[in-house]
C-alpha cells in the first residue's frame, strides 16, 4: 500500500528516527512503534485487511461522503 505523509517531519521521524524541529522529539519508544505501524501500512496489500488489526481502530465512515 502507498502511504503518503502529510507534514515533512512525519517523513523525517519514519526515515531517520528523529525530527529536526526540536518541537517534534519524541521518546524512543514512541518513535519505534510509530516506525511499527507505518510497516504495517505499507506491508497491507489492500485496506480490507487492515480490518483485522484492532489496534488501528479502523471504522468505515458513515453518511454522505461523495467526493472524499
Amino acid at each position: 500500500m502507498h502511504v503518503e505523509f502529510e507534514k515533512e517531519y512525519l517523513v523525517e521521524l519514519y526515515k531517520f528516527g528523529k525530527s529536526k524541529n526540536k518541537k517534534y522529539r519524541f521518546q524512543p519508544s514512541v518513535i519505534k512503534n510509530y516506525k511499527k505501524r507505518i510497516d504495517t501500512l505499507i506491508g497491507a496489500p489492500n485496506v480490507e485487511a487492515l480490518y483485522m488489526l484492532n489496534s488501528l481502530n479502523y471504522e468505515v465512515l458513515k453518511g454522505d461522503k461523495k467526493g472524499i
